[in-house]
């Protein structure tokens, strides 16, 4: 047991210390939610007068700014559309200063031009010409407005102006007998040159799509754009209003100009020239065309929606203020009831043989009785953080932090903590409990008990040991008493016999366990071989559910009382059937590898690290005419032969060095011309050292054939059996590389033929006429080249030759020149005959010191050089390297 502890001692002036403290706090606690109560009002009714006599400012201000982001982003949308209508104008100028003529109606080129035009502009522009007298003539077809329906007076106005630069007129209203007519908006451009009596050219903007583009920017239904010219003229209002359009405003107010003269702003109108809403807004400038865009809003739609928020926030402060003092009330009878609870729970504290106490949220104690005082071996003074010295210095920050979380979170504790007290050897045990102190639904902090626990958890932990030991082995752990009825299943056992963790044992039995043989071994061998020598180690058959029956290793334990009487039998019971099953896998295993190895048709050969024979195949004795127990440990090198095992001994020294080797055994290797696929390997034990070298070979003779005979086939052209282009570019580039190799300072010639006058046959004769004259050719390339130059055909009538071997470049001239007079020669076909012609063009190389892509280049414009000479004849260079390219 442990030693009693002695309270500590209070002193009577140190209590009234801590009465006045609590008093003061008390009196504070009764202030405090008032003041912030009030403070709270006070924080509403301001924030209130703001929202009456301030905020409709701040609102006029926030709406211009984001007017006058509208206006600038219509403004550079609207700006792009005009100067794409002014380069249309450029465009159609500039062309038509390349005629000087005047275009006759439904000319194809300007239509084609006017129609890319309007195209690129979404068909928002039509271009078309204009005279003095105010008659214009379209460009293209298929406008959506025909300029033509509108009045020549207007178009005759718009031909007024003498300026070179871009006039912007008013907007012109076509097909007036409709409900909805089409508004349009011409810029005219003088032309360079008068056109006939056309002299202007003259872009017409759709205004529909124009406004339906800058809508996009309006939000609102009391929102509206304005687009003014310099003169106050009105080009575009959206929504539109009857007989605006056109009408300069400026006119009748005239300092308004003055409103509008920076390149962007904001303004303030009353609406008396538009629709008679007062208004605010702002406006941007398009560049040079120097049009204003006004972007507004009326000052009923901004101040409506102010209205709703303004009553709601003098009616929410009212209810607000209405409950706050209500809720200061209700708080201060809580207090008292606070106090008087208290006060309760002081007196019963101090009568308590716990230690109790009380943290804030900050995890400061602020109230402990005299058995935590007494326990920790603290005076009063030190109530607040005096039990962290009680924590070694290394974990008392961390410690603390960890304690502030769980105070402030109100997360309970429940722990045990060693602890050594001042003046004491023997370190304590003390449990601490806590739990969430809630007022008024917040976690003021936590109340908590402290209980010396030292000899009660030096036994709890002795028997926690031990049964996290039974509960985390992976054996099966059984104790049954005297009569074999179980006591205790750790949770592996319970596990495999399907039991819950909580389920009773009262009805299991060891007879449950075992069969009637394995029970008779353990009641007349096992049992008294354990009480005689206190345990017995073995193996037994265990019986699980629905009969299945687990191989065990079993250890069994005899518990005998002081008196020696049996009290436990504990059978600590390892499951061996995943071994046993490993084994029997193994062998399985074993079994079809060797059974697999000896039907494979691959050759298998495995050595050991002295080079000696371990195992071969059967398919190896067939093929070596042996018998493997004749050869098992003689040399490898005596089993292949010294010719073959020459060809393969580098393979086998780095298969046993760690490395993967593959071999092409080719058929001067082999045996009776075969070739073989092998691969070397090394042969890795278990733990990854190298034991020895694998050889697997096989039989690819039959494939590397039928290889070769596909390769062929595709590189031959079937029509002529020459070279396709395939073949010919596989064969260049060798012929090529040998030559770099050799350096003999010969010379090298690619030439390019294409037949004359072959299609004009094979239109009249038909295609096997043509075919059988291309066999023909082809035939004649044969008979006329060296046996080691290439000849190819490189599809329809085109033929390419590969000279090796010049002496001079000359000679690919002459060569080309008897090849040109061979295929002039007439040929006869059946009964026809055909005279077809050649061009040749042709590009030299000495030692093949150039790129193939550039000999391709120069041999194929040497042959366009022939064909635009005329049919029959040839064309080449003199020489090709890479200081002479061509």
């Amino acid at each position: 047991m442990s030693e009693p502890l002695h309270p500590s001692q209070v002193s009577p002036a140190d209590a009234e210390r801590h009465l006045r403290q609590l008093r003061r706090r008390e009196r504070a606690l009764l202030l405090v939610p008032t003041l912030a109560l009030g403070s709270l009002v006070l924080a509403l009714w301001v924030f209130a007068g703001w929202m009456v006599f301030e905020r409709p400012h701040q609102l006029r201000d926030r709406q211009q700014h984001e007017l006058a982001a509208a206006a600038r982003a219509a403004a550079m949308q609207t700006e792009s559309v005009l100067r794409q209508a002014e380069a249309a104008l450029h465009v159609v100028d500039f062309w038509l200063t390349q005629q000087r003529a005047a275009p006759a109606p439904g000319d194809i080129q300007l239509a084609q031009l006017a129609d890319s035009l309007r195209g690129s502009s979404g068909k928002m522009i039509d271009v078309v010409l204009l005279t003095r007298s105010g008659r214009v003539q379209r460009l293209q077809a298929g406008a959506s407005s025909n300029p033509g329906d509108g009045s020549p007076a207007a178009y005759a106005e718009l031909a007024r102006p003498d300026s070179d630069g871009l006039h912007i007129g008013l907007p012109l209203q076509l097909d007036t007998r409709s409900s909805e007519p089409t508004w349009l908006l011409p810029l005219v451009l003088r032309l360079s040159h008068p056109v006939g009596e056309f002299d202007r050219v003259m872009a017409l903007v759709e205004l529909r799509r124009l406004r339906d583009m800058q809508s996009l920017f309006l939000s609102g239904p009391d929102a509206a754009l304005l687009m003014l010219r310099t003169d106050g003229a009105v080009l575009l209002r959206e929504p539109a209003l009857p007989g605006l359009m056109g009408r300069r405003l400026f006119e009748s107010n005239p300092a308004r100009r003055q409103d509008f003269a920076d390149m962007e702003g904001r303004f303030v109108s009353d609406g008396v020239a538009t629709d008679g809403l007062a208004r605010v807004g702002a406006y941007a400038t398009l560049g040079d065309f120097g049009i204003k865009l006004l972007m507004s809003i009326s000052e009923t739609g901004l101040q409506a929606a102010h209205s709703w928020q303004r009553n709601g926030v003098l009616a929410a402060t009212t209810i607000l203020t209405v409950l706050i003092v209500a809720l200061a009330r209700w708080l201060n009878q809580l207090q008292r009831t606070a106090r008087l609870r208290a006060a309760e729970m002081r007196a019963t504290s101090n009568a308590m043989p716990l230690g109790l106490f009380r943290c804030d949220a900050s995890g400061e104690t602020v109230y402990a009785n005299d058995t935590y005082l007494s326990l920790h071996r603290l005076q009063r003074k030190d109530l607040a953080w005096g039990w962290t010295a009680l924590v070694p210095p290394d974990e008392r920050d961390m410690l603390i932090l960890r304690w502030k979380h769980h105070m402030a979170s109100g997360e309970p504790l429940n722990l045990v903590r060693r602890v050594r007290l001042p003046g004491e050897v023997r370190s304590r045990l003390l449990s601490l409990h806590t739990a969430p102190l809630i007022i008024a639904g917040h976690t003021a902090g936590q109340v908590g008990t402290v209980e010396d626990v030292t000899e009660r958890g030096e036994q709890e932990l002795a028997q926690r040991t031990l049964a996290a030991i039974l509960a985390m082995t992976p054996n099966l752990v059984v104790q049954v008493n005297e009569r074999g009825d179980v006591s205790y299943l750790n949770p592996a056992a319970r596990e495999r016999l399907h039991l819950a963790p909580e389920a009773p044992l009262t009805d299991l039995h060891l007879p449950d366990l075992l069969d009637h043989q394995q029970l008779q071994l353990y009641e007349e061998k096992i049992l008294p071989a354990a009480i005689r020598d206190g345990h017995w180690l073995g193996a037994l058959s265990l019986t699980l559910d629905e009969g299945a029956v687990v191989p065990v290793e079993a250890t069994v334990l005899a518990h005998l009382d002081p008196r020696g009487r049996l009290e436990t039998v504990s059978l600590l019971l390892r499951d061996i059937s995943e071994p046993l099953r490993i084994q029997r896998e193994r062998e399985r295993q074993e079994a079809i590898l060797l059974a697999v190895t000896h039907t494979a048709r691959a050759l298998f050969v495995v050595g050991d690290n002295e080079g000696r024979l371990l195992f071969c195949n059967a398919a190896f004795e067939r093929e070596r005419g042996l018998r493997m127990g004749d050869w098992v440990g003689r040399p490898l090198a005596e089993l292949y032969g010294r010719q073959d095992y020459a060809a393969r001994h580098t393979a086998i020294e780095a298969a046993l060095r760690g490395e993967l080797r593959h071999l092409e055994i080719a058929a001067g290797d082999t045996r009776n011309g075969r070739a073989f696929d092998a691969q070397f390997a090394p042969l890795r034990v278990q733990s990854g050292q190298i034991e020895g070298v694998i050889v697997i070979e096989v039989d690819v003779t039959e494939a590397r054939r039928e290889q070769a005979r596909l390769r062929l086939a595709s590189q031959t052209d079937a029509l002529t059996q020459l070279l396709n282009r395939a073949g010919f570019d596989a064969g260049t580039q060798q012929r090529m590389q040998d030559a770099r190799q050799e350096a003999s300072g010969r010379y090298l010639a690619l030439l390019y033929l294409d037949l004359d006058r072959f299609k004009p046959v094979n239109d009249t004769y038909g295609h096997p006429t043509g075919d059988a004259l291309l066999k023909a050719v082809a035939l004649r390339l044969r008979h006329t080249l060296r046996p080691d130059d290439l000849v190819a055909r490189l599809g329809g009538d085109e033929f390419a030759v590969m000279l090796t071997q010049l002496g001079h470049p000359e000679d690919a001239g002459r060569i080309a020149d008897k090849l040109l007079r061979v295929l002039t020669t007439p040929f006869h076909i059946g009964d026809l005959r055909l005279e077809i012609g050649v061009s040749i063009g042709y590009s030299v190389v000495q030692d093949g010191q150039a790129a193939l892509h550039d000999l391709v280049a120069a041999a194929d414009s040497h042959l366009y050089e022939a064909k635009r000479a005329g049919r029959g004849s040839w064309r080449g260079s003199a020489l090709l390297s890479p200081d002479n390219p061509a």
